[in-house]
């Protein structure tokens, strides 16, 4: 099976697409390529784990048919896509599918790239609708939520495995209150 993170990482890395995407975030093309490079397996981890309910899954299977219903899939034609000011508009997706799972994605990509939060959180709102554009081109015309599920159960499990910083960091994310995982971390600082 093909990575579909490997695929969206070839077309954003090409050097146009890569200065593009920096200068909107305003960050240099080395940051903007580490910061994908980690940033994409864990949305992909995350969009895993959330399609391990059936709710989860319906909520992702919308936001696809809504980005295929809108003004084209984004993974059709990357640079339009980047280039274009509905690029920066991914906060609103990101908001409904991750909601509060994506601060600490982007304080862990934040901390390994040196890259501010509010930086990495706007490259991976541009990052989404590319990501789940493609999880559109790869689904049947119609998939259920359980091929949804085992879909990105395997693609999150090829992305981590080509990325071991972000299969890191996944760990720490998921890892159990008393471990000291950064959603431990995060949880005990909110309850203060």
């Amino acid at each position: 099976m093909d990575s579909i993170v490997d695929g969206l990482m070839k077309q954003m890395m090409s050097s146009d697409n890569l200065t593009t995407i920096g200068q909107k975030v305003g960050a240099d093309d080395k940051s903007t390529k580490s910061a994908l490079e980690m940033g994409l397996p864990l949305l992909l981890g995350a969009l895993s784990q959330k399609a391990s309910t059936s709710e989860g899954s319906n909520s992702i299977l919308s936001s696809i048919a809504g980005i295929a219903q809108g003004a084209g899939n984004p993974a059709d034609d990357v640079s339009a896509y980047l280039g274009s000011s509905s690029s920066s508009q991914g906060s609103d997706l990101v908001s409904s599918l991750l909601g509060s799972s994506m601060q600490p994605i982007q304080q862990a990509v934040s901390q390994r790239t040196g890259l501010p939060a509010n930086v990495v959180g706007q490259l991976l709102s541009m990052a989404l609708p590319l990501l789940l554009g493609s999880l559109g081109q790869k689904s049947s015309p119609s998939p259920e939520s359980n091929d949804l599920s085992k879909m990105l159960a395997e693609q999150s499990n090829l992305a981590m495995s080509s990325s071991p910083g972000a299969a890191e960091v996944m760990q720490q994310l998921i890892a159990p209150e008393k471990s000291g995982g950064i959603m431990g971390m995060l949880k005990k600082i909110l309850k203060m």
